[in-house]
């Protein structure tokens, strides 16, 4: 028997906030409200939420699927711990907006994150200092948690050179990819490591987190599925990060768009996290 532990984030699915929820999932397709969202997980995967670990994967028959917060399915950090001072709290004296903040290893990503309640795109043409900037900065969609618990949190910002996701460009590149598997997060308790396990363009404009109800396990799971089976020679995955997409129910992804409207999406799995 195969016993998935999924990490769901820092609460109890039951007590997820329904609006943080619906503002996901409202426009999506299934039309699901937060509620009918966490009843179905519960009614189709067969859900049981953790009180006592042992004890639960004890009672657990065949089909069935545990699911349990971060805080007891924490890991640690894979990589090394980047050797850089972030202050969250420092940085939001120069903008409220700011959230968190994203290092990759083996580019120029150095930066804030922030983010705007009623819009994704006004940072993609003002800086952190929310000054009016053609190159904008990084910001994070509207309908994400900045907790990082939401199963796909969507990060954006302009690919072109000198931009902020300029040099993502790198993910194309298998060999790159290997060389530079991790991405870190900081966010006011903990930095999150993510490994990269997708790279590829689209020319698909639509926000995933409308055309998408990921909040339905079976609906994040099939699209976990869609992406590292896709014909794309031009793609870059590394399917056997599968199992581990999928049982965190959490990845992040990163949009960089370029001038002409197409983009280059970078995704990564939750890999760990530490305390800083």
């Amino acid at each position: 028997m195969i016993i998935s532990l999924v990490a769901c984030g820092e609460t109890n699915p039951r007590e997820q906030d329904e609006d943080n929820i619906n503002d996901v999932s409202g426009e999506a397709a299934s039309d699901m409200n937060g509620q009918e969202a966490v009843s179905f997980v519960e009614e189709n995967t067969t859900v049981e939420v953790a009180d006592d670990t042992q004890n639960l994967l004890d009672d657990l028959e065949e089909g069935e699927m545990a699911m349990i917060p971060y805080d007891e399915a924490d890991v640690g950090i894979a990589g090394s711990i980047p050797d850089i001072e972030i202050d969250i709290n420092a940085l939001r004296e120069t903008n409220p907006d700011i959230c968190a903040y994203i290092y990759v290893p083996g580019t120029s990503i150095n930066n804030a994150i922030l983010k705007r309640d009623d819009s994704n795109e006004y940072y993609l043409e003002h800086n952190e200092e929310d000054e009016s900037d053609k190159a904008g900065c990084i910001c994070m969609d509207m309908g994400n948690e900045t907790s990082f618990t939401d199963p796909v949190t969507c990060l954006y910002a302009r690919s072109g050179e000198g931009e902020p996701f300029g040099d993502l460009i790198g993910y194309l590149d298998p060999d790159f990819m290997n060389a530079n598997q991790f991405i870190y997060i900081y966010s006011d308790e903990y930095i999150n490591e993510y490994r990269v396990f997708a790279s590829y363009e689209t020319d698909d404009t639509e926000r995933l987190l409308v055309k998408y109800n990921f909040y339905d396990y079976s609906e994040y799971q099939s699209y976990i599925d869609e992406i590292l089976s896709m014909r794309d020679m031009a793609a870059v995955l590394n399917t056997d990060l599968r199992d581990n997409a999928i049982s965190t129910w959490n990845i992040i992804t990163l949009t960089a768009i370029d001038n002409d409207g197409s983009r280059q999406l970078v995704q990564a799995v939750y890999n760990g996290r530490a305390e800083y």
